[in-house]
């Protein structure tokens, strides 16, 4: 079970990496501070579906109800997360050549990483 729990967070790792990373374009990253703006919520839904996705094929046993609700708050959270990360750079008035932006960004990534733990947890409750 400890390898299974393991493996579907390394799986939601590399999901981060793409949608976060390789797959967020320019508008999203340009348009996410702003409150309800749709690269923002696009960004967050990019995340939720690769997660349904992953959830879907590595661990249907959980239910499909389960799945969802899962992936939902993953959505909710991560849209936040960033939102709120987005504010502190703006009210600090940081870029990324000052070490406070990147203790902004570190807190960001390391609480969509303990979504990823809580979610691994719930699974495998």
């Amino acid at each position: 079970m400890v390898t299974s729990a393991l493996f579907l967070v390394l799986l939601l790792q590399i999901k981060h990496l793409f949608a976060d990373f390789f797959w967020q374009t320019r508008w999203m990253v340009a348009n996410k501070g702003s409150y309800g703006h749709p690269a923002g919520l696009l960004h967050a839904t990019v995340h939720g579906a690769l997660t349904l996705i992953i959830l879907l094929i590595y661990v249907p046993a959980a239910g499909i109800g389960l799945i969802v609700a899962l992936c939902s708050a993953e959505m909710l959270a991560h849209y936040h997360i960033d939102w709120a990360k987005d504010a502190a750079t703006r009210r600090a008035g940081v870029s990324p050549m000052q070490k406070r932006f990147w203790d902004i960004t570190g807190t960001d990534q390391a609480l969509h990483q303990a979504t990823y733990l809580a979610i691994v947890a719930v699974v495998f409750a």
